[in-house]
C-alpha cells in the first residue's frame, strides 16, 4: 500500500509540474487559449493542489519512513 502511495505522489509531483508549465504559458500567451475561459488560473490551481499533495506525502516518507 506504502508503495502505491509514493508512486501517486510522485506521478502527481509530475503532472504538477507540467500543469505549471502549461498555466505558465498561456499566462503569458504562448499558448493561445480564449480569454473569456481563463483556463490557465484553473489549471495553476490544479497544478498548485498536486504539488502540495506531492510535498506533503513525500515529506511523510523523507521523515518518518526513512
Amino acid at each position: 500500500m506504502e508503495q502505491v502511495i509514493f508512486l501517486v505522489s510522485l506521478y502527481l509531483g509530475i503532472a504538477g509540474l507540467f500543469l505549471f508549465l502549461i498555466s505558465f504559458l498561456t499566462g503569458l500567451r504562448y499558448i493561445k487559449v480564449k480569454a473569456k475561459y481563463k483556463l490557465h488560473k484553473r489549471i495553476g490551481i490544479v497544478g498548485f493542489i498536486a504539488v502540495c499533495i506531492h510535498g506533503v506525502v513525500m515529506s511523510y516518507f523523507y521523515f518518518f519512513l526513512s
